[in-house]
């Protein structure tokens, strides 16, 4: 045969081999994946897995996605991807259930009209053009759900967040969690909290406030108890019994709540203010021990704090605030064992176990050299080098931060309600035992967005600590849908050049180390000049004596020195990352190519040489 002819055979059955291939993988493959990416980012999570599984009704999901829009940004563009290949995973595991549309409003279309009317939030671009990047999901009831705008910030909630609007279309109904509080989280007029723990709550739950005086308690599927006030004996009464009928309660209290003595614009913390929350008589018959007149402390895991030594700001590890990472967190529980980053806390309390027939499991807790401080001192605020001068780790250490009761408990009130304002029925009261889901973790700072969000440098915020994720996984395990616990905090696509940031952050600290040197010897010549000058004494011209006028000028040729030193100590730094980059662009765009070619070139000659 004409090798021509072969060949051209050749080629037309290799083409129309990988046309076939590829049909019959979509006909038949449709949904199949290998994932070899490090976390599985493209494996879905058992939790979506379960969710998916239980639906009955069919689920319509309308991905809008500005393809022409996000085409300029890469970044915005490749997160789009991610978020297509999710959505056609999840549609794919549904076996038809989930129907997926992807949608493409382009400006003045009915498109862009339903995707305003839906809820969905348009980015304004560089052109002036809108671009759309969300969800919208409804079921066969009309019920609607939406992500308004898929926040790249936001990757490692991406599966979560998508999985919540399945789950809430597919629930009858919106659980209720009522809260009770002394801490400023109320939402005001336009709905919005001050903490956005709170506005996520609102999201997924029908969020119910009792204030201060309240008399009732009502029919909630979880009982939050938020750095609760000073409450009545009624009050209590009430707790215990919610406790004893719906069985299940979070609580968080605080020996040294910093977040509630917050100074406002005024310059005053709130009116009636508490430093310290408690819960006498109900924890200690739940079978836990906290004593709010020692605070615990961890200085492994300190949080960095800005200090002020000798007029220069550095950065020092606070053992008052610190984080708890992964490793001394609960694997059991699963609000737990799915968080990724760890949890900050402030100040936080002890608790222990008391003995009782509920299970009791350490949530959190300090490492080995955790301490306890009384809870006065800890107040004052005291420096990172006195707490660490006094540091004496607790011989009992890991200390208990948090914790969960799992089995029956009785009532705190075994003589049957209170006397007093209001009025119980003594026929209602429930005696026990009875099982119970009770949570408590010994601090509230934790709360606070300022010890788990840091501001990004470009005008956004980036989570550092998985605080929040832990409160919603608390809300699905006592009133929500449990398998969303271990959607939250997986890794992010992302892959930090890890060696990379470690020279560059060595470099910085560096050279800032010189540079705070030279700053505040540079003050401290003009702080003197300024002193001659004031006192008409830094010119012979001004009537200064020879001496005085000679030790003018030799700090300004010190000031001079400074400036020039300063200037050379940054152009210093930005000639080390520089060549940081090159090196690292060096090894990793040129030297692989040139190995392949290399290699190429002698396996050629090796070849060569065979033949001769």
């Amino acid at each position: 045969m004409n090798p021509a002819r072969l060949l051209a055979l050749v080629v037309s059955g290799l083409v129309a081999g990988f046309l076939g291939l590829n049909l019959l993988a979509s006909l038949f493959a449709d949904g199949v994946r290998l994932d070899l990416t490090e976390g599985r980012l493209y494996q879905l999570s058992p939790g979506t897995i379960e969710v998916i599984n239980r639906l009955e009704e069919p689920i319509t999901l309308n991905f809008y996605y500005s393809r022409g829009a996000a085409a300029r940004y890469p970044a915005l563009r490749a997160y789009g991807a991610r978020v297509r290949e999710l959505l056609r995973g999840v549609a794919a595991r549904s076996g038809g259930r989930i129907q997926l549309s992807e949608i493409d409003p382009q400006p003045f279309s009915t498109a862009e009209d339903a995707a305003i009317a839906a809820g969905l939030e348009a980015v304004p671009t560089e052109d002036g053009g809108q671009l759309f990047f969300g969800l919208a999901g409804t079921n066969t009831l009309d019920g609607t759900r939406i992500i308004a705008f898929f926040d790249p910030a936001e990757e490692a909630r991406l599966e979560y967040e998508i999985v919540r609007v399945i789950a809430e279309l597919e629930r009858a109904r919106t659980p209720v969690i009522a809260i009770i509080s002394s801490l400023p989280f109320a939402p005001g007029q336009d709905g919005r909290s001050a903490n956005p723990m709170i506005d996520a709550l609102a999201q997924t739950y029908d969020v119910r406030w009792l204030d201060e005086r309240f008399s009732a308690i009502p029919d909630a599927d979880a009982l939050f108890l938020l750095h609760p006030p000073n409450l009545t004996e009624e009050q209590l009464y009430l707790v215990d019994q919610h406790v004893l009928r719906r069985g299940r309660v979070f609580v968080s209290i605080d020996p040294l709540a910093h977040l509630a003595l917050r100074t406002g614009p005024d310059g005053l913390p709130p009116v009636n203010a508490l430093r310290t929350s408690r819960l006498p008589r109900l924890l200690s018959r739940w079978g836990i021990g906290y004593d709010p007149t020692y605070t615990a402390m961890d200085r492994e895991h300190g949080l960095p704090v800005q200090v002020n030594e000798a007029g220069r700001t550095r950065t020092r590890a606070y053992p008052l605030w610190f984080s708890v990472p992964p490793s001394g967190l609960s694997g059991t529980m699963p609000a737990t064992a799915a968080l990724s980053q760890g949890v900050n806390f402030g100040s936080p309390g002890i608790v222990q176990h008391l003995g009782g027939e509920a299970d009791f499991t350490v949530l959190a807790a300090t490492g080995q050299e955790g301490a306890r401080i009384d809870s006065d001192i800890a107040a004052t605020s005291p420096s990172p080098d006195v707490l660490q001068r006094d540091y004496t780790p607790d011989s009992s250490a890991p200390l208990a931060l948090a914790a969960r009761l799992s089995g029956p408990v009785s009532t705190a009130f075994p003589d049957g309600p209170p006397t007093g304002d209001i009025r119980f029925e003594a026929s209602q009261h429930i005696t026990g035992p009875a099982d119970a889901e009770i949570i408590v973790i010994a601090d509230a700072d934790w709360l606070d967005p300022a010890f788990y969000l840091r501001a990004d440098g470009a005008g956004g915020e980036q989570m550092v600590a998985d605080n929040l994720a832990l409160m919603l996984n608390l809300a699905d395990a006592l009133a929500g849908d449990p398998a969303l616990v271990n959607l939250r905090s997986r890794t992010g696509s992302a892959r930090p050049m890890l060696r990379v940031e470690a020279l560059r952050s060595e470099a910085e600290t560096r050279f800032r180390e010189l540079q705070d040197a030279l700053r505040a010897e540079l003050s401290d010549a003009e702080g003197s000049l300024a002193r001659l000058s004031a006192a008409g004494e830094a010119s012979t011209l001004g009537g200064a004596a020879p001496a005085s006028a000679a030790r003018a000028e030799a700090l300004r040729e010190r000031i001079v020195a400074a400036r020039a030193a300063l200037r050379d100590v940054e152009r210093g730094f930005r000639r080390e990352i520089v060549a940081l980059e090159s090196r690292l662009q060096f090894w990793t765009i040129w030297v692989p190519p040139l190995l392949v070619i290399g290699l190429a070139i002698l396996t050629t000659l090796l070849r060569r040489r065979r033949r001769t």
